[in-house]
């Protein structure tokens, strides 16, 4: 009797230190995640400001009197037609997979050089790119992907994808109206029993809120500046309504999810 438990309590014993042990890992990883995120995030930041500030000591009003003037920046990508486009391409498919670098500013300065139509096709196929890239890697290598660029809190926040009925029609009206966290979407959608193929239809919708900017871009281009600001307020107006049902729909997902365990 007295065997059995020594035995029974050394198990207990056991198995409490392979749940420490369990808890001391995950703890680990946590730590090492979030410093690689925050790390990234100073890193790219720094690096932005550094290089801004250099170029105004070098270049300053050189640079401004350049890029202030739509016909030398157009004269220019015409002069380097192959390596100006392969530049914004690139530019733009990282900002894509990093995800904390907003794409905006891409997209108004894609219709500021290349025009409305070229430069939206130039950051839709970027945008494709990048998004079949990271679509594949995490239904590769999973959560742990998704955890280098959020934290765990942010992706538990998403609660519209817990259950799959309706998770096509959902994802592509989420990337279609502008203001919607397409960053973390594009992210999540690797971890959704969604394939490939769909996924691809899904990313198309990302079109309409590109031109939007592409166009705006394109007008200050031309000079045409009331009307680039008319643009740019109502694609605003229309982000700040995306932000409000994207919000409502995952508030409602989450009293479901909690009324669904209630139940159970």
């Amino acid at each position: 009797m007295g065997k059995q438990i020594t035995q029974m309590t050394a198990k207990r014993t056991k198995a409490t230190g392979d749940l420490n042990l369990r808890a001391a890992k995950e703890l680990y990883a946590s730590r090492r995640r979030l410093i690689f995120q925050r790390s990234l995030a100073i890193g790219i930041f720094s690096f932005t400001i550094i290089g801004f500030i250099l170029i105004s000591i070098i270049w300053g009003e050189t640079m401004i009197d350049f890029f202030t003037d739509s016909m030398k920046v157009r004269a220019m990508v015409a002069r380097n037609p192959v390596a100006s486009r392969l530049i914004f391409f690139f530019a733009n498919f990282f900002q894509v997979v990093v995800a904390i670098i907003p794409g905006e500013p891409f997209e108004l300065a894609a219709g500021y050089a290349f025009g409305a139509i070229e430069g939206a096709l130039i950051c839709m196929a970027a945008i494709y790119a990048a998004s079949i890239l990271i679509f594949l890697i995490v239904k590769r290598f999973g959560r742990p992907v998704i955890e280098l660029f959020f934290e765990p809190e942010r992706i538990d926040e998403v609660k519209l994808f817990r259950k799959p009925g309706k998770l096509n029609a959902l994802m592509f009206i989420l990337m279609f109206i502008p203001g919607t966290p397409k960053d973390i979407l594009t992210y999540l959608a690797g971890l959704t029993p969604m394939k490939l193929s769909i996924w691809l239809i899904v990313v198309s919708a990302r079109l309409p809120s590109v031109v939007t900017s592409t166009v705006s871009g394109g007008l200050v281009g031309s000079g045409d500046y009331l009307f680039a600001l008319t643009v740019f307020g109502v694609t605003a107006v229309v982000a700040l309504l995306g932000v409000l049902l994207y919000r409502w729909l995952n508030r409602r997902a989450e009293r479901k999810e909690d009324v669904d365990v209630i139940a159970d």
